[in-house]
């Protein structure tokens, strides 16, 4: 994600209102609050004393309770039924699950909106509500390596949530001027469906949104069908890659989809506003040119199509949902569009397993986007490094950072003077091949600092992954080193 916070750090070339990606966070860091319990029978208030456990959090360093163990999820089936006018939702969710130990009872993440019933595997099942917690109770307890399915049927008026991480904006479900959108990085994603809500368990998806004639919906991956009946359109999107499900996305509004077909690459599909498109489609020309870009250093585009989505007002950020990037009018710059270009590789295939090391995504994506700035667009890489550096010498280092500075300056343009040291140290041909393999050895799936570090010493050697640790570590950060390779 990229964020207005650090446009000053991209200089005259990152310009606009929405430049640098960073909206990413979470709830539920307290242990304990009064909730309100339901179940399919009654309705009461009581207070819980909460504690991390196998099946109510993850335990991620910023978001113990963010998502759930006990299982892991293999797809979801998202039903939502929009009126855009109200701001309401009648869904269904539909969650296959494998059991990874045995469960009297699992917890899902959902924020607000009432749930109107809950089955598994076809049996109605008890369940209740406390904080973010959505608990369910099966009539029989579930084996460990059990395949399950369940069921949650919910209503109501999505609201976006108050996240420590990310100061300038409520998560999740948006309804602003006309226009749904959701902007879910990290937690937001339970203001609109229930879901094991951590980046660790990823799955795959598919999305069906109903909406009044003649607005348009849009959601990740490819459109598989489109029906209209009685002034309705339903539109059914697939993602058959795993997803995490802060990337899961719903658009709504007035919007003109434009179609780019290529040879030898994905499908291209922008949605733009129907009223002024033609300046915002000549600005997202370059979108082929940069997966081609990015294709050659990492490997094949990761997914069946790519495309951007532009609302007719300033957002202040830009997201990267898995095949679909929300940008606002002033983010389609080249910076920014090759920035949520890039997270596709790293971030949403490859993707961090603790919220503590978003500088995996953003901290690539930037020295990633620079990289593609210095290829096409004429950035002295050593001089941007160099000012990067000057301005965030004093700057908490990417991996001692406190969960509100996750969308910082720091993580974003240290963890890219990070890679530009490492790169300058080792050399272009070394760097690359560092960079593909961390990438190959991660993707579709999840992958670590030190896994990093790891790919780091086996390809360069002890002294390199120890630059890279200082870096990520020491306060203040490294003076910039002299490379030892050209």
């Amino acid at each position: 994600m990229i964020v207005v916070l650090v446009v000053a750090l991209c200089g005259g070339a990152c310009s606009g209102t929405d430049d640098v990606s960073v909206a990413e966070s979470t709830i539920n860091t307290t242990t304990t609050g009064a909730t309100t319990t339901t179940t399919s029978t009654t309705t009461s208030t009581t207070t819980v004393s909460r504690e991390v456990s196998a099946v109510n959090g993850l335990g991620d360093s910023f978001y113990p309770y963010l998502g759930n163990g006990g299982y892991n999820v293999l797809h979801y089936e998202i039903e939502l039924d929009i009126d855009p006018d109200a701001n309401t939702i009648q869904a269904l969710t539909t969650i296959t699950a494998r059991a990874t130990q045995e469960l009297s009872e699992f917890n899902l993440d959902l924020s607000g909106l009432t749930v109107r019933g809950v089955t598994v595997d076809g049996a109605e099942a008890e369940h209740s509500r406390y904080d973010n917690e959505l608990v369910v109770v099966p009539v029989d307890p579930l084996a460990a390596g059990a395949e399950f399915v369940t069921e949650v049927g919910y209503s109501g008026s999505p609201e976006p949530i108050s996240d420590p991480a990310v100061s300038f904006l409520e998560l999740g479900w948006h309804n602003t001027e006309g226009v749904i959108f959701t902007a879910s990085q990290p937690s937001g994603s339970m203001s609109w469906f229930p879901s094991n809500n951590h980046p660790a368990d990823k799955a795959t998806f598919e999305i069906r949104l109903t909406v009044p004639e003649p607005l348009t919906a849009a959601s990740n991956g490819i459109l598989v069908e489109e029906t209209s009946v009685d002034g309705y359109t339903t539109t059914t999107w697939r993602m058959d890659h795993p997803m995490a499900t802060y990337l899961a996305a719903v658009y709504v509004g007035d919007f003109e989809r434009v179609e780019t077909d290529q040879p030898d690459g994905p499908l291209i599909r922008d949605y733009v506003p129907r009223a002024d498109s033609d300046e915002i489609v000549e600005a997202l020309r370059i979108t082929p040119q940069v997966i081609r870009f990015y294709e050659a250093l990492l490997g094949p585009y990761p997914y069946d199509v790519y495309g951007s989505i532009v609302m007719p007002f300033n957002l202040g950020f830009a997201l990267e949902n898995q095949t679909l990037s929300v940008h606002g009018r002033g983010s389609i710059n080249p910076f920014t569009v090759s920035h949520e270009i890039v997270h596709q590789w790293i971030g949403n295939s490859s993707t961090l397993n603790d919220w503590r090391e978003i500088w995996l995504h953003e901290g690539f994506a930037t020295y990633l986007s620079a990289m593609y700035m210095a290829e096409y667009h004429g950035w002295n890489l050593d001089q941007r490094a160099a000012e990067w550096h000057r301005q965030l010498a004093d700057a908490e280092p990417p991996l001692e950072i406190e969960i509100t500075e996750m969308f910082g300056a720091s993580v974003y343009f240290i963890g890219a003077v990070t890679l530009h040291t490492l790169r300058r140290f080792v050399g272009d041909s070394v760097f690359a091949e560092i960079l593909r393999t961390h990438y190959q050895r991660s993707d579709h799936a999840n992958t670590t600092t030190a896994a990093f570090l790891d790919v780091v010493t086996e390809l360069a050697g002890r002294e390199a992954a120890d630059l890279v640790e200082s870096w990520l570590h020491e306060v203040p950060v490294p003076e910039p080193v002299d490379p030892e390779v050209e």
